[in-house]
């Protein structure tokens, strides 16, 4: 996983803002079994980091490590949703199967726990 971002760690940090790399680490810590919203991951990186971005910022982002990493990767990425929304349904299908597959091998569909940071 550690590499996966390692390979995308330029990019992301030669961005506009160092924010994109700091959310991508954050994605990282997510516990198995638990799912953290685009809200609660920005105010932590907005605590930790000083930055000032939304949960809009997080939802661009998650969407663009998928094509950055693509949906093989080891990064959580399906460890992140919409408030409330423990099935993907804001999500393109093919990002829906994915998740609601690794979600529910990890038991988040079943017994969902939202994680705060």
């Amino acid at each position: 996983m550690e590499e996966e971002l390692n390979g995308i760690e330029t990019e992301l940090r030669n961005s506009p803002a160092e924010w994109q790399w700091h959310v991508a680490q954050m994605i990282t810590i997510i516990p198995s079994g638990q799912i953290a919203t685009y809200g609660t991951i920005a105010e932590a990186v907005n605590r930790r980091h000083g930055h000032r971005i939304n949960a809009r910022n997080v939802a661009w982002l998650r969407a663009k490590l998928y094509e950055l990493l693509s949906h093989e990767t080891a990064v959580p990425l399906h460890r992140v949703a919409k408030a409330g929304d423990v099935e993907s349904l804001a999500d393109s299908a093919e990002t829906k199967e994915i998740n609601d597959d690794l979600r529910g091998r990890e038991g988040s569909l079943q017994n969902t726990v939202w994680w705060t940071a």
